[in-house]
């Protein structure tokens, strides 16, 4: 779909709250074409593309007592002229599901999540440099009331993580991140009041390699105050964890934190998360939660597996009321992934803006940019520096209730130390979509 203006920069632009669809099935055809100057993004082979598609996303949301499930998936078929890229089929969605065996006591989770990883962040954000990752996860929440304010609330989750073996890599290297984990934990919670609720936590998670037979063990004792409002909440989480590597014998210990706050007054949209925690490699690493609490559709896999500290921090600012028909985003992303052994060490620093204007009341136009400047601290070939500009504009026009038509141009230009990795690109497409339910 848009290859532009659709990095994590503007992901975090955007703060508006989630709207509750109708239940019921999901069913949307696209069709479109894009076009650009520079397929491969490079500053040495540029070549023009024009790529025609078609789109379609199945999906269904029901919402009961008993059972709370949100499917949805979208599969491509593209015909590229040029032939810059495989025309394979792509395949990506989320599946969540919730059974409510005891309504406030025991529930059974069941999740699968399927999108495409870059390979390496280093190299050009192309489907050349991505595979997909699939995660299923399934396991059950127990609570036992211990008291009129005190629960304990029991927990267990299994993971099985898998990359496809895709062709199209420009590592050129085989994936070693093929993983199973197990997970399980204990919280006691206290409710200090209708509002606000303290709580002492226990993790447990380790991680088993298929093809290196790399073992990962992690421990996590933290405390979690939260409160929650009706124009918003918050919730802070501190403590320590500890992990341990098998092939290695090697032992580490730091602390974790987490946060997150969200506000919505007058017309204000705040939104605020942090983390900071040690994991693998094996899973990805640019969700703004603990690793195993999301999954992001553009996050960065690595062939080689070690452990990594990370710490990311997001905020997002919206404001409704800028003038009567206008909308306003701003985001900022800091990033830091810092890797025991393999030298992937890099931060990051991004901005985004997204300004929205109605120019009808079926006919919306919005430009958007970002910028990030990424520090590759230890790379084989050198200390490396990229920054990457992007600007767009974007027009969603509703031709019918069902059919709505989108047009954009963007432009995307990164300056790396590494010269061969520079490059710049205009790219623009149409797409119309129908929504039969």
């Amino acid at each position: 779909m848009q290859r532009i203006i659709c990095s994590s920069l503007l992901v975090a632009a955007s703060v508006a709250g989630s709207v509750r669809a109708e239940d019921g099935p999901i069913v949307v055809l696209g069709v479109g074409a894009e076009h650009t100057d520079n397929a491969y993004r490079s500053s040495v082979f540029q070549r023009s593309e024009m790529k025609e598609y078609v789109d379609l996303d199945l999906g269904y949301r029901r919402a009961g007592t008993a059972l709370e499930a949100e499917v949805l998936y979208n599969t491509e078929f593209a015909n590229y002229e040029h032939d810059t890229t495989e025309e394979d089929a792509v395949i990506r969605g989320r599946t969540a599901l919730t059974w409510h065996i005891l309504p406030g006591r025991l529930q059974w989770d069941l999740s699968h999540d399927r999108s495409e990883q870059l390979q390496d962040t280093r190299q050009p954000d192309i489907r050349n440099n991505k595979q997909i990752r699939d995660v299923i996860s399934t396991g059950p929440t127990f609570v036992a009331r211990m008291g009129p304010v005190d629960n304990l609330v029991f927990n267990a989750q299994f993971f099985d993580v898998s990359y496809d073996d895709s062709d199209r890599s420009v590592t050129g290297s085989a994936d070693n991140s093929d993983n199973q984990r197990l997970q399980g934990g204990v919280s006691w919670q206290h409710l200090r009041s209708k509002t606000d609720t303290l709580s002492l936590s226990y993790q447990y998670m380790e991680s088993e390699f298929d093809d290196t037979n790399e073992e990962f063990q992690f421990q996590r004792v933290f405390a979690t105050y939260a409160v929650r409002l009706a124009s918003g909440g918050y919730s802070v989480s501190l403590g320590a964890n500890t992990s341990e590597r098998n092939d290695t014998d090697d032992d580490a210990s730091g602390f974790m934190a987490q946060a997150a706050w969200q506000l919505a007054t007058g017309g204000h949209r705040f939104r605020l998360t942090a983390v900071n925690e040690l994991t693998d490699s094996g899973i990805g690493l640019g969700g703004s939660s603990l690793i195993g609490s999301d999954f992001q559709p553009n996050d960065s896999n690595f062939d080689v597996v070690d452990m990594v500290e990370r710490s990311r921090f997001d905020f997002g600012y919206g404001y409704d009321r800028l003038c009567e028909r206008c909308t306003l985003d701003f985001g900022v992303v800091a990033d830091s992934q810092d890797f025991e052994e393999e030298p992937r060490d890099q931060e990051q620093l991004g901005f985004s803006a997204r300004f929205g204007y109605q120019l009808t009341p079926t006919m919306k136009a919005s430009l958007r940019a970002g910028y990030s400047e990424t520090d590759y601290s230890d790379d084989p070939a050198g200390d490396r520096t990229d920054e990457r500009t992007e600007y767009g504009l974007f027009l969603d026009w509703r031709l019918s209730r069902p059919m709505t038509a989108t047009f954009w141009v963007a432009h995307d230009e990164r300056d790396s130390d590494a010269g061969a990795e520079s490059y710049d690109e205009l790219a623009g497409g149409v797409r119309v979509s129908y929504r039969f339910r």
